[in-house]
C-alpha cells in the first residue's frame, strides 16, 4: 500500500473501522503463520512437482497421486525422462499410469499408455502430440495440460485407480489408443480381453535396469460408450465421435491380486467423480504435509521444503486391495490387515529418507517395516525377483534399517521373528571390492547389535569380528591417498571414487579416525576432502560426510559447509559414472525445473530428505544409532507433530550471515553437543538455537 493510499484512508475513515481493519490482519497472521497469512495458501500449495523435472536433474515427475500411492498417472514426453517426464520436451507419447520418482538406470514403469486424439476422415492416428507449454499446470495430485490438437487433459488418482478426464473439441472421430505394451524398460506380455464396458488384464514388464519382471492386472472403463475398438498389435484403438467441450472420463484401476480384483477396485470407484477424486488428493497431500510446519518469509525456501518432502513421499506403494489382499514377491497371494508397501529403494534411501519417516510418520512406518518383515518371509533378496507384484528396485541394508527402528521403539514386531532371515542375508553379503567391504561389514555390524539384543551373544561376537575385518581393506585402500584415489568405478567401485567412499564406516567413526592419527588429522583430511573439491553431492556414498565435523573439535566447520551446500553457488565435479572436465557451477538445489545438478538422481527421495533434514537442522549420520548431528535450521521456527507434544525448533538471531551455532538449549537447558538423540526430541519439546555470524569454537566439541 503506497503511502499516499494510506494517508487517504486516515483521513476519510473512522479510527473504530481502521482498529477493525488491523484486528483482522492481526488475527489471520496468527492463526496462518507469516507466509500464509498473506497468500492463504494451504501447505499443498506450496508444492511445486516440475521442480527437478528437467533433463537429468532429479528425474521426478509431474504424475497425480495421492501419498504412497500405488497409481501414478502422468505424461511421458519425447524423448522420455526417466520417471516419463521431460521438462524441456515439446512432445507427450502419452500418459501412463506407473512410475517410480526420481530413479536411475532408465526408470521403470511407464505402463498402458493412453494418447487421446482427434483426427480427419482419411487421417492416421498420431503417435505424439506437441502441447501448450504454457497451459501445464500441476500440483500435489493433479496434473493438466492442452494437447495441440484441442484435447484438453486432467489427470488425478486415488490410492488404485488413476481418472484421466479429457475435453474434446467437436469431432466425428475422436477417441485414445491404449498401448498395452509400453514400459519405460522392456515390454514382456500382455493379455486384455473386452467386455460390459471394461477393457481388462495382465501386463508383465521388466524391473529397473532390467533387472527381474513384474506383472499386475488393470481394468479400464469410460464414461462414454466407445463406438468401436479396434486392436493393432499391442495397442487399442478406441473411437467415438464428440461435441463441442465434451469430457470422457477415463478410469484406470490396478491390482497386484488379479483381473477380478482390479475390476472391483474399477467398480469401487464408479460414484467418484474427477473434481471429488482432485479434491480428496488434495486433502489427503496437506494433510500429510502438515505433519511438519516451517515458518519463513522466504516463500521460494518453503516451496523447496515441502516439494523436496513431497518427492520423498512418492513411494513405496500401498499396494494391497481393500480387502486386504496382496501378491508377494515370491508370487504368492497373501493378506494384510495395514496398509502393506512394496517399491523399495533401501540401498538409497536408508540413509535419509527412512530415518525421515521414523520422525514425522512413525504410525505409517510401523507399517513399512511391517511389509519389510513379509518381505522376508517371501525370501527378499537385494534387488528383485522375476515374480515382483508391483515395481521396485533394491533392498540392501534392510538389516540396519530394523536396528535403527528397534533402537527407536518403533518396530512393531520381535527382533526374533526375522533373525533367522537376516542371518541368512548375512552368509550372502558382498565383499568383492572396496565399497562392497565397507557396506557388507556395516550389514553385519547392525546384525551384531540385534544378535546382542537377542542375547545370541555368540553370534553377537562372530558378526561383530567380521564386520571389523573392515580394518584391513581400509588400511589398504583407504588410508594411503593419491592420484588413483580420485578415478570414478576405480578398483571396481559401484559409484564413486575410493576418496569417496572411505568416509563410509559409520558404526566406527572413531576407528577410522585412530587409524588416520586422530581426530585431528581425521578432520584435517575432512579439510582437504573438501577444500579440493571431491565431494559428490550428487550421489549417495559419501553424503554424510559433510555432518562428520561434528565428530571432531570444529562442528562449526559443519553449519559452514552445509550452509554452503544449501544456500551458495558451489563447484561440482562429479557425476553418476564420470568425473567431469569442467565443474558444473551452481546452487545444488533451486526451486527450478533444473532443482539439482546434473545427473544428480533424487533416488528415491533419498536426496530430497537430504534436504528436508538438513534445513531442519538434523541429520542421521548413523542409521542404526539413535543419533542426529546438529546444524543451523534454516527456519525461524519449525513444528513437527508427534504423539504426546510437538517437537518445535526454533532459530533465534537468524539472518544470511548468522550461520554458526551459539547456543542450543533443549527445553529451556543449554546443551554442549553437536549430536542430540532421537528418542530425545521425538517425544517432543523445545529445540532451540541463538545464532552467531562467527564461528563459536568451544561450542559442541565432542570428547
Amino acid at each position: 500500500m503506497s503511502a499516499f493510499i494510506f494517508n487517504f484512508i486516515m483521513r476519510r475513515y473512522t479510527p473504530i473501522i481502521i482498529a477493525f481493519v488491523f484486528l483482522i490482519v492481526f488475527s489471520c497472521q496468527k492463526q496462518a503463520g507469516i507466509t500464509v497469512a498473506v497468500s492463504n495458501q494451504s501447505i499443498e500449495d506450496f508444492v511445486n512437482p516440475f521442480i527437478c523435472t528437467a533433463d537429468d536433474h532429479g528425474q521426478t515427475d509431474v504424475s497425480a497421486s495421492i501419498p504412497f500411492g500405488m497409481v501414478k498417472p502422468g505424461p511421458d514426453t519425447r524423448p522420455v525422462g526417466h520417471s516419463g517426464y521431460e521438462y524441456m520436451a515439446k512432445e507427450i507419447i502419452g500418459f501412463s499410469n506407473t512410475r517410480f520418482s526420481g530413479v536411475g538406470c532408465r526408470g521403470v514403469g511407464g505402463n498402458l499408455r493412453v494418447l487421446p486424439f482427434v483426427i480427419s476422415e482419411g487421417d492416421s492416428i498420431p503417435n505424439r502430440i506437441r502441447f501448450s507449454k504454457e497451459s501445464e499446470q500441476a500440483q500435489a495430485g493433479y496434473y493438466k495440460v492442452m494437447l495441440n490438437n484441442g484435447v484438453e487433459t486432467q489427470l488425478t488418482a486415488t490410492q488404485q485407480v488413476s481418472f484421466h478426464q479429457y475435453t474434446f473439441p467437436k469431432s466425428e472421430k475422436a477417441g485414445f489408443t491404449i498401448d498395452l505394451a509400453s514400459s519405460f524398460v522392456e515390454h514382456v506380455t500382455e493379455e486384455h480381453q473386452i467386455g460390459n464396458g471394461i477393457i481388462s488384464g495382465k501386463v508383465t514388464s521388466v524391473n529397473i535396469c532390467k533387472k527381474g519382471k513384474y506383472t499386475f492386472y488393470y481394468a479400464i472403463a469410460f464414461s462414454q460408450e466407445p463406438e468401436e475398438i479396434k486392436e493393432k498389435e499391442s495397442k487399442l484403438i478406441v473411437s467415438f465421435s464428440t461435441k463441442e467441450n465434451q469430457n470422457v472420463l477415463l478410469r484406470c484401476a490396478l491390482s497386484v491380486v488379479d483381473v477380478s480384483s482390479a475390476i472391483q477396485n474399477l467398480k469401487a470407484s464408479k460414484n467418484l467423480s474427477f473434481s471429488q477424486v482432485k479434491s480428496q488428493a488434495s486433502k489427503a497431500w496437506n494433510n500429510l504435509l502438515s505433519a511438519v510446519d516451517v515458518e519463513t518469509e522466504n516463500d521460494s525456501l518453503k516451496t523447496l521444503f515441502y516439494t523436496h518432502l513431497y518427492h520423498a513421499t512418492q513411494s513405496p506403494f500401498i499396494i494391497n486391495d481393500e480387502g486386504g489382499e496382496f501378491r508377494g514377491s515370491d508370487g504368492k497371494q497373501y493378506q494384510s490387515e495395514t496398509p502393506y508397501y512394496h517399491g523399495w529403494s533401501v540401498w538409497d534411501t536408508f540413509r535419509t529418507k527412512l530415518p525421515l519417516l521414523s520422525l514425522l510418520y512413525p504410525v505409517k512406518y510401523r507399517d513399512m517395516l511391517l511389509s519389510l518383515k513379509a518381505l522376508y518371509k517371501q525370501g527378499k533378496v537385494d534387488w528383485v525377483t522375476d515374480t515382483e507384484p508391483f515395481l521396485s528396485i533394491r533392498t540392501e541394508h534392510t538389516i540396519a534399517v530394523v536396528l535403527d527402528a528397534y533402537k527407536k521403539g518403533l518396530l512393531p514386531f520381535p527382533l526374533s521373528d526375522i533373525y533367522k532371515e537376516m542371518k541368512v542375508e548375512a552368509e550372502h553379503l558382498p565383499f568383492k571390492s572396496p565399497d562392497n567391504v565397507l557396506e557388507s561389514s556395516y550389514d553385519l555390524w547392525a546384525l551384531s547389535e540385534i544378535s546382542k539384543a537377542l542375547g545370541e551373544n555368540v553370534d553377537a561376537e562372530f558378526y561383530r569380528a567380521r564386520a571389523f575385518e573392515y580394518k584391513t581393506t581400509w588400511e589398504n585402500k583407504f588410508m594411503n591417498m593419491d592420484e588413483n584415489s580420485d578415478i570414478m568405478h576405480g578398483d571396481g567401485l559401484y559409484e564413486g571414487t575410493l576418496w569417496q567412499y572411505r568416509w563410509f564406516v559409520p558404526f566406527d567413526i572413531q576407528g577410522i579416525q585412530t587409524m588416520m592419527g586422530g581426530k585431528d588429522e581425521f578432520e584435517n583430511q575432512l579439510e582437504y576432502f573438501f577444500d579440493n573439491e571431491l565431494f559428490n553431492i550428487g550421489n549417495q556414498p559419501d553424503i554424510q560426510v559433510p555432518y562428520l565435523y561434528n565428530y571432531t573439535n570444529s562442528p562449526w566447520k559443519t553449519q559452514q559447509l552445509v550452509d554452503k551446500l544449501l544456500n551458495k553457488v558451489t563447484n561440482n565435479w562429479y557425476g553418476t559414472h564420470e568425473k567431469f572436465e569442467a565443474p558444473i557451477v551452481k546452487k545444488i538445489f533451486t526451486a527450478t525445473p533444473n532443482g539439482y545438478i546434473k545427473e544428480m538422481d533424487d533416488d528415491a527421495g533419498t536426496m530430497s530428505s537430504w534436504y528436508v533434514w538438513s534445513t531442519m537442522g538434523l541429520y542421521p549420520v548413523f542409521p542404526g544409532s539413535t543419533q542426529l548431528a546438529l546444524t543451523v535450521p534454516q527456519f525461524d521456527k519449525i513444528t513437527i507433530k508427534t504423539k504426546d507434544k510437538p517437537l518445535e525448533i526454533i532459530t533465534n538471531g537468524r539472518t544470511p550471515n548468522t550461520i554458526y551455532i551459539q547456543k542450543v538449549t533443549w527445553n529451556g537447558e543449554e546443551i554442549n553437543s553437536s549430536i542430540i538423540d532421537f528418542n530425545l526430541i521425538s517425544k517432543g519439546g523445545v529445540l532451540q538455537f541463538e545464532l552467531t555470524d562467527m564461528p563459536n569454537t568451544l561450542w559442541g566439541k565432542q570428547n
